[in-house]
């Protein structure tokens, strides 16, 4: 539409992100694309499609979480990649508040195995 040639992201003519039928699909700058974007949402036009959200939300309890750190430290043997998937995966609050229940813990309990104890059990 304004003619740049930066930023391009495929547009659907008919406003159907369904769609992917190669005559409904063009190229045009992010910009061009939100705002042709917004102006459809007001005029009620189009069907946007929905966010996309993995299914993988990472760590679901201190035990997978302490695993998935002693994988990647090399403490404990297992999948590498996958314990590097898991910690990356958790958001940033459940891995916050993992680390203050692990520092909880080890004040109560020390270090070393006594600390694996305590995580684990």
């Amino acid at each position: 539409m304004c003619g740049s040639t930066r930023f391009l992201v495929a547009d659907h003519r008919d406003g159907d992100e369904h769609n992917d039928a190669p005559g409904n699909l063009r190229w045009l700058c992010k910009s061009d694309n939100t705002r042709l974007g917004l102006a459809r949402a007001r005029a009620g036009q189009g069907r946007r499609t929905r966010q996309y959200n993995p299914t993988d939300t990472g760590a679901t309890s201190l035990g997978e979480y302490v695993s998935a750190l002693r994988i990647l430290n090399g403490e404990m043997d297992g999948d590498f990649e996958k314990a590097r998937a898991t910690i990356r995966n958790t958001p940033a609050a459940r891995r916050s508040e993992f680390a203050k229940e692990i520092w909880r813990r080890r004040k109560r309990g020390g270090s070393g195995s006594k600390l694996v104890r305590l995580l684990m059990g």
